[in-house]
């Protein structure tokens, strides 16, 4: 393809809306060269491109898809969006766009609630006039109930505080408990032992005594000696003179 038929076929291309990129694929030519032929054709690039903006837009297309099918800057395809809009004559949707561009998502996420809860535009509206109302002594009561859970939380603090320390002094008074137990069980098995010797001691004395008793002799005159015979008080009234004595 010699100069002339390029230079032919970058002008149809351009008269078709194409962008430089498209033109620099579809011709092979650069940039610079588009740019050479189209000046010298006279041909005005400028309504080319905003032709095919408005009919990218037509097609829902977003600004980020214009931007990158058309090779524009950021706020070139904002503008041709705005542009866009007023020929639709969306005047005041544009004019409420241009106040709120910096943050949407605030109003954007509440048409999507208003949209998704089935709420009609007077509902919202009412909804709105309500919340203008009551959103001061709702942000009042609000408050005032953050700042009782704040101590509610604190109290709920202390009770946990107060509860381990309960929990930890159980702990130790449980483990003194088995120690004293450990002890109680010790003095039983001493107690159990020392009655087992007394039982064994008596038996030895029982023993001892029985042997004892088996090796003495029975004698009638031991035993008369060891046992003395008992003289049973008289009944009789002894009378004395005294003269005698004196």
């Amino acid at each position: 393809m010699d100069k002339k038929q390029k230079e032919a076929l970058v002008l149809a291309l351009a008269e078709k809306g194409k962008t430089y990129r498209e033109i620099t694929k579809e011709a092979g030519v650069s940039p610079n060269t588009i740019k050479a032929v189209l000046n010298k054709a006279g041909l005005d690039q400028t309504a080319s491109i905003s032709s095919r903006t408005f009919e990218l837009y037509v097609q829902q297309k977003t600004p980020l898809e214009v931007a990158i099918a058309l090779n524009l800057k950021a706020k070139e395809a904002i503008d041709y969006y705005h542009e866009y809009f007023m020929l639709l004559n969306i005047t005041e949707f544009t004019k409420v766009y241009l106040q709120i561009k910096d943050n949407p998502w605030p109003f954007v996420n509440l048409v999507k609630l208003a949209q998704n809860s089935g709420m009609r535009d007077g509902e919202v509206m009412e909804l709105l006039k309500i919340a203008n109302g009551y959103l001061p002594r709702v942000r009042l009561e609000y408050d005032g109930l953050r700042a009782e859970l704040n101590s509610l939380k604190a109290e709920l603090s202390n009770t946990v505080r107060i509860y381990q320390q309960f929990c930890d002094r159980n702990i130790e008074l449980k483990k003194r408990e088995d120690e004293l137990r450990q002890i109680i069980n010790e003095w039983e098995a001493k107690k159990v032992e020392l009655q087992n010797t007394i039982a064994g001691l008596k038996q030895q004395l029982s023993e001892l005594q029985e042997n004892n008793t088996d090796s003495i002799d029975p004698n009638p005159e031991a035993e008369a000696l060891y046992n003395p015979p008992q003289v049973e008080p008289s009944s009789r009234t002894l009378i004395f003179d005294t003269k005698d004595l004196f």
